[in-house]
Parts: structure tokens; sequence; C-alpha cells
């Protein structure tokens, strides 16, 4: 059962010796964290000397920009945690490097609890290396008075040497230039990286990771808005702007603070990457690597240099539904919201017998007072204008359908033989479907195959159970 809020894990162990060991690691931190996990890279440091260890410069090779995504990958697993890589010691080769910053960094969820892969040799929670651990997590990172110390030790014989193995290759530099895993990446003093950042998850992670260590001063994050989002899956159930840019500064100030960060809103396909002549790469991920390259013959058809593109493999999602990417993203994120309760239901209503539908909904109300005769616990009322006539009052949770608004006009004309500009206009007359689900509790989606909508259904329907066996009865 978790037990801290956030907390640190400090990881002590080189790279590739950490990699078979990572699952355990991160299990076991999961265990005594249910929020936020930041994570410290310092391999090689010893906490078991008099002296008080100290944070050193982690070179940026290839191995560490592929350990990066290798480890929000297998975080993937843990979706309770919000694993966040703290990238303040992470140098790149170049010669215009900021010094290490000396003060103690604040963190945006201050950890109660520093963990780490260190190993003592006799294999025990040797309280002068915990002590050490302490102080070295307060004299890094902003934590609570009352810090706890945990040596997390991944299941392995004693004595047993680390086996080092080679991490699969995930990032791809545009040059046709083989790279090996200990190169060391060059640095830039100028960058952009763009997406929709709709519920911030890891496989966002490992793109604005890469691009905060390849940005030396500045990094420009475009964020979609307004017609870059009516093809997004789901559009209803997008985060507002304002909301997706707060996690992302959240995010991008807590994993390297001292660099600056410029996000503004991607209206374009070539937004700032097209047009900006300061800027030296664009980090893109696999399925936007040919946006990446058709920002560089626009930027060579105005007369700029082209981009440096960093290229981002696909994180898969193991887990993935029917019907879902088979890659971790914010599309599979937004289905899996259809069913769930999004807002807390109205308690203006004590009993179901409270309701009280006007004249024109009389009969509806005798079925509804026979229910609860009957010992019913669920009354269900469909009711296309419920929200149109303001009924939402009288009920404690408004179940809304949404689909996209071409499929909307392709149905009503099969159905009722309209004329596609008859259709839209009858929609027009509606509320849309954000009004619609800005003010419901639970969003379905009859999209796909029937099948796929009662699956949809039946989830909704268990969890309204959990929801009324935990209250009071009417």
């Amino acid at each position: 059962m978790a037990l801290f809020r956030s907390g640190l894990l400090v990881l002590t162990t080189p790279l590739a010796s950490l990699a078979p060991r990572l699952a355990p690691i991160l299990t076991s931190a999961a265990r005594l964290v249910n929020e936020t996990l930041y994570v410290h890279l310092q391999p090689g440091m010893s906490l078991e000397g008099p002296a008080q260890p100290l944070s050193t410069p982690v070179q940026a090779t290839f191995e560490v920009l592929d350990f990066i995504s290798y480890f929000y990958a297998g975080a993937n697993v843990h979706p309770h945690l919000d694993i966040r890589i703290l990238l303040t010691n992470i140098r790149t080769k170049s010669a215009f490097l900021p010094p290490l910053a000396s003060s103690v960094q604040n963190l945006a969820h201050p950890p109660e609890v520093v963990l780490t892969d260190f190993q003592t040799l006799d294999g025990s929670q040797y309280n002068p290396v915990k002590q050490q651990l302490q102080r070295y997590a307060t004299s890094c990172y902003s934590c609570c008075p009352t810090l706890t110390s945990v040596l997390l030790y991944p299941d392995y014989e004693s004595g047993e040497l680390p086996v080092e193995v080679s991490l699969p290759s995930t990032i791809r530099p545009s040059s046709p230039v083989a790279r090996s895993p200990k190169q060391p990446v060059r640095g830039y003093h100028r960058g952009a990286v763009g997406g929709t950042f709709d519920r911030l998850h890891n496989a966002h992670k490992v793109l604005l990771s890469v691009s905060c260590i390849l940005a030396q001063e500045q990094l420009v994050v475009g964020v979609a808005d307004k017609d870059l989002l009516k093809s997004k899956l789901l559009p209803e159930l997008l985060q507002s702007y304002a909301e997706r840019v707060e996690h992302l500064s959240e995010f991008l100030v807590d994993i390297k603070p001292s660099l600056a960060f410029d996000i503004i809103p991607l209206l374009d396909p070539y937004g700032p990457a097209g047009s900006d002549p300061s800027l030296e790469f664009l980090v893109v991920s696999e399925e936007t690597y040919r946006g990446g390259m058709a920002v560089n013959r626009f930027r060579l058809d105005n007369d700029l240099e082209e981009l440096t593109l960093f290229q981002i493999q696909l994180m898969q999602d193991l887990s993935h539904r029917e019907n879902e990417e088979d890659k971790i993203s914010s599309s599979s994120a937004r289905q899996r919201m259809l069913g769930n309760l999004l807002r807390p239901p109205y308690k203006h209503l004590k009993k179901l017998t409270d309701i009280m539908w006007p004249v024109i909904a009389m009969l509806a109300r005798e079925e509804m007072d026979l229910a609860v005769a009957e010992g019913k616990q669920v009354c269900v009322i469909e009711a296309a204008v419920l929200l149109e006539a303001g009924w939402q009052s009288m009920v404690h949770e408004v179940w809304t359908i949404v689909i996209p608004e071409t499929e909307a006009v392709r149905r009503i004309t099969e159905r009722d033989g309209l004329s596609e500009a008859a259709a839209q206009s009858r929609l027009q007359s509606q509320m849309s479907g954000q009004q619609l689900v800005d003010q419901s509790h639970v969003v379905l989606s009859t999209l796909w195959e029937p099948h796929v909508t009662q699956l949809q259904v039946e989830k909704a329907w268990a969890l309204l159970q959990k929801r009324i066996n935990a209250i009071q009865p009417f």
C-alpha cells in the first residue's frame, strides 16, 4: 500500500547495469509512493564515505537518452505514478554550458520520501548510508523536514554482479551517420517540439525530456489548438488549452529549471519551427517525422536553414484495448474516459421521489414513483432536450452520448433522407458536443461497433452501482 504522496528516487547504478533490474525497483517504489515519483540519475555515486556526497554531471549520451525512454516505458505499468526524470545534472557536449546550479531546487511536489537502489555490502538498511541519502536529497532538492529514506533492492542474489545490457535504440538523429550508445549528444542553443499534450503521459515525457537535454538556452513548445484539434478523436474530452499548458509548464520547470520555455499555441502544421531563424533543432515522433521533413522543406523555400531532426520511437501500449491505438496516446486515454464519472453527481436531491418533472412529464413521474415503490434504486430518463430544458437540476447524473459532427451528419442523411446542408442545419440548432460534455457526468460514444458501446455501458453501469453502494440508501 502506498505510504507517501511524492518521493525522490536516486539511482546510483550504471545505466546499462540498471536496465535489467529496473522493473523490481519501479515496483518497489510504486508500493511506497502514490502520486509523484521524481527520479534523479547519479550513476556511480557512493553513499558510504564520510564526506557529503555531491551531485556530479552526467554526460548526455545516446545511452542516457535511450535509458530515459526505457524508464518511462517501464513505468507505464504503474499508471497511478506521475514519473518525472530530473535532468539538471545531465550535460551535453557543448562549449556554452552554464555551470551546475548550487542552490536547492524547489520541486512542484516536495518529496516526502527518498529512495535509492544503492546497496550496502551486507545488504542491510545501513543507518549512516540512509543518513547520507537524506542529506544528499535535501542538499539538491526541496524536501520535507521529516524526510524518510529507504534503500531499495532489486531481486538478485547477494554478491551477484549487475549484468550490463545494450538498450534498444529509441532516438534517431536525422544524420545518416551511425550512432553508438556511448556517443556524446551535442547541445544546441534553441530548439522546438510540438504536440497536443493532452493528459500528459509517458510518451509525451520522453519527447519533452529529449528536447530539454538538447536545448541549452531556450525550448519553444508548440501546443496544438483550435483548427488542429478538429481531427482529434473525441475532441470534446480534450483538456482545455490553458489546462494543458499549466500541466506542461509544471513538468518542464520541474525537470530542467535552468531552461527558458516559450509555450505557444500551435495553429498551423508549421508553427514557429517553420519561420523562426534562431531555432536549430526539432524533436518529432515516428508518426510526425514526415511533418518534420515538411517543416524543413518550408524553411528552405523561405531561405532558412534546415533544422536538425531528432526522431523518437513510438512507445508501445501493451495494455491497449479493442479499438485503441497500440501506442501510448492521449486518444486512448480519452476513450478510457468513456463511461467514467467526470464530475461529482448533483447533491441537491436527497430522494429519488424528490425529482419533479413539469406537467408535460407527468407520465414519467408516475413511472418513477412506481419504480420507487417497487424498490428500484435507479431510474433512467431518456430526454433528448434534458439540458436544453434545464432539467439537469432534477436528476443526480447526466449521461451523454457524443459522436463527431461528420458522423452525425452522415447518420442523419442516411436515416432521414435529408441533404447534408439540412442535416448540418439541424445540428446547429442543438447544443454542441462540447457543450453537452461540459454539463455531463458520464460520457459515452457510439462511434464504434455496437458491442464496443455495450462494453462502455456495462462499465458505466458497474461504476454507478459502486457509487450507489458507497452512499446512504435513498
